[in-house]
């Protein structure tokens, strides 16, 4: 027997650890991932605590090992054909971009639908559009955001940030169980979808039981 996602081919537009940890995880499950990155610099985490110059570093590699890669200039015109290409044979696109980036490069999700129907479009940013909140986030900016700080440390001490990747890790997650879910209702519709995602959400739905807590403890 294969593995669960043999045959599904996953470009991954994604950097640091949120998005790449979701699309490990499809890696992990089968799938075939092709990281798409910028020329020269690729994903910044490749130089990022590295122990050793001109490879590639242990943070890097432990996020996005089983994946293939490739460089591709999308503000040229040679590279957004080359996109184009790409996700017109894809299956899922995942990308984890500051807010409007791929919109303003003429891949936001209605330009994709339009090259693939079937395509699921996941998106992971910091803040739901409906917060109204639109900067960038990162793992400590998501577990203050979503609250998990303040659960955290000593009642006389600031709030702690936890060590476990809650607000990266924890919200890939949240991103892989979308994604399945909308390839699984591909088989019913033959359609893709757009499947959204939130850090600051994301922590507030691991932190669900301290909201509790809350509730009824005042």
């Amino acid at each position: 027997m294969g593995k669960a996602l043999d045959g599904v081919r996953v470009l991954d537009m994604t950097h640091v650890q949120s998005g790449p940890s979701a699309t490990q995880l499809l890696a992990w499950l089968g799938a075939d991932v092709i990281k798409v990155e910028m020329p020269r610099r690729g994903d910044i985490t490749r130089t990022q605590l590295r122990d050793k110059s001109n490879v590639d570093s242990l943070y890097f590699t432990m996020l996005n090992a089983n994946k293939r890669s490739v460089t591709l200039n999308i503000k040229s015109a040679q590279g957004q054909e080359a996109l184009s290409r790409l996700i017109a044979s894809a299956d899922v696109l995942v990308e984890n971009f500051g807010p409007g980036v791929l919109e303003r490069q003429g891949f936001g999700y209605e330009a994709v639908r339009a090259i693939n129907p079937r395509l699921i479009y996941a998106t992971i940013k910091g803040f739901a559009d409906a917060s109204g909140i639109e900067p960038k986030a990162y793992e400590t900016i998501a577990q203050a955001m979503g609250g998990a700080m303040s659960t955290t440390g000593w009642r006389s001490g600031p709030p702690t940030a936890s060590s476990a990747q809650i607000g990266d890790t924890g919200t890939g997650i949240h991103c892989v169980a979308g994604i399945l879910a909308a390839l699984y209702q591909r088989t019913l519709t033959g359609e893709g979808q757009l499947v959204e995602v939130a850090m600051q959400d994301c922590v507030m739905n691991l932190l669900r039981v301290k909201l509790r807590d809350q509730q009824r403890l005042a």
